[in-house]
């Protein structure tokens, strides 16, 4: 797709002044870069490798501890139609039978006729499986295309299941990332693991082609302390492809491709209070110009020639929708942008000329490293379901008499039940017990199978 050391192109100066941001001339510091030259070095893999890829991750490893994740014996399955086949009922023993309460480890898929293989890791490895399996996944990187085409019966899934009584959930990532050092996982997009952030929600500031990284933040508040980036800007911002000052992207996830830029913390912060200070003489900072497609079977609008209309700001697309009846909170409205979520038969999304010019390219990067899943990697690439469509997922409740069972179409509509037994039940709560499969008050909780 691109050029996985340099990404889309040169990396180019915010301002022409003497804060001008300079990159650094060689990717040697990168982690992927080092990854790709330890492959391509042929040597071996050792643990003082992996800890020196590993550096910018917090995480590490000793060489006692890699001689015993080596000692653990993978479990080869073939993955035939059936679901009731001995490969399938082993598969229960090694991942877990809940997508709840699975173990850790590491998976290898293997490709029959060519022999492609990946790797990936996660501390619940039913959960990360039954991804795969169900097929609802994005047709990106080298592995998920050719999972969709040849379908798992092309495939011998290989599990090395982790014993919690002898290793942490971090393990797994220490040898999924032992198997990314190998020229034989050609299906692996990334060859760098990603252990995530304990502390809040990251956020890294890139410049408009994301092949330059200028601040990561480990949290929006520390956006807020640091930049000066209010929390709520951030909300409208990250992962909105939208530039923010006209000279950044903000990104809940990193690009590995991107270099990291050596400008001053305190020189970025100059050159975005020079630019709020335009923005503010300008009249421009809080007007961001939107576009209200009009889709097909809307019958609150007639007679409109053009189905697209066009708003200088956020305010006036709201105004314009209230006098339809149409309340919608300006927050609200942003998620529904972010997400391409229609509103009533309304499309609403930013104006093509608030984006920047490689728009459709940088989409591209960006929908290749954004997270499917929170809770594990599968060989760099971040999995992440979108939030918005669990949502309004129907809900399966049981109780615990086996025979008692209810089904709900929304978290709304489970919450109002159960408040009229009395029982109190919040969106949070609910969240978590979907989340871990838990009891609540002797009653389970899941999301209901299609």
């Amino acid at each position: 797709m691109f050029n996985k050391r340099v990404g889309l192109g040169s990396v180019v100066a915010l301002i022409k002044s003497n804060n001008s941001i300079r990159s650094i001339n060689s990717a040697a510091n990168s982690s992927e870069s080092l990854a790709l030259e330890h492959i391509n070095s042929g040597k071996p893999t050792t643990y003082l490798i992996i800890n020196k890829v590993l550096l910018n991750q917090n995480l590490s490893v000793t060489e006692s501890k890699l001689k015993e994740l080596l000692k653990v014996k993978g479990v080869e399955l073939d993955l035939l139609v059936s679901r009731s086949s001995g490969s399938w009922l082993v598969l229960g023993e090694l991942a877990g039978k809940s997508v709840y309460k699975g173990f850790s480890g590491v998976y290898m898929f293997i490709h029959k006729d060519t022999g492609q293989k990946y790797v990936g890791s996660s501390n619940l490895l039913r959960r990360r499986l039954d991804y795969y399996f169900k097929g609802n996944f994005p047709l990106a990187g080298k592995f998920l295309p050719l999972l969709h085409k040849d379908g798992l019966k092309a495939f011998k899934l290989i599990i090395y299941k982790l014993d919690s009584n002898k290793f942490g959930n971090q393990d797994a990532l220490i040898l999924e990332q032992y198997h990314l050092l190998s020229k034989e996982f050609d299906l692996n997009t990334l060859r760098v693991v990603n252990a995530g952030s304990s502390k809040g929600d990251a956020v890294y500031v890139y410049d408009l082609t994301c092949s330059t990284l200028y601040y990561h933040a480990k949290s929006k508040i520390e956006l807020k302390r640091v930049l000066k980036i209010h929390t709520e800007t951030s909300k409208k911002y990250v992962d909105s492809k939208l530039p923010y000052l006209n000279k950044f992207l903000l990104l809940s996830y990193p690009i590995p491709t991107a270099l990291t830029s050596n400008i001053s913390v305190k020189d970025l912060l100059d050159v975005m209070q020079t630019e709020r200070k335009e923005a503010y003489i300008l009249g421009t900072r809080r007007s961001i110009s939107v576009e209200l497609e009009i889709k097909k079977g809307n019958t609150l609008v007639n007679n409109v020639d053009n189905r697209t209309l066009s708003f200088d700001s956020l305010t006036s697309c709201i105004e314009y929708l209230r006098g339809l009846g149409l309340i919608i909170k300006r927050d609200t409205l942003t998620k529904y942008i972010i997400n391409g979520k229609v509103f009533h038969n309304f499309l609403c999304k930013y104006s093509t000329n608030t984006l920047p010019e490689d728009f459709e390219k940088i989409g591209l990067i960006m929908d290749e490293y954004k997270k499917v899943d929170t809770y594990s990697s599968g060989g760099g690439t971040l999995l992440k379901q979108d939030a918005t469509q669990k949502k309004n997922k129907a809900i399966s409740v049981k109780g615990e008499n086996p025979l008692w069972q209810k089904d709900f179409d929304s978290i709304m509509d489970t919450v109002k039940y159960f408040d009229t037994l009395n029982i109190r039940l919040d969106r949070k709560t609910l969240n978590l017990r979907l989340r871990d499969g838990k009891i609540y008050k002797n009653y389970y909780f899941s999301y209901k199978e299609k």
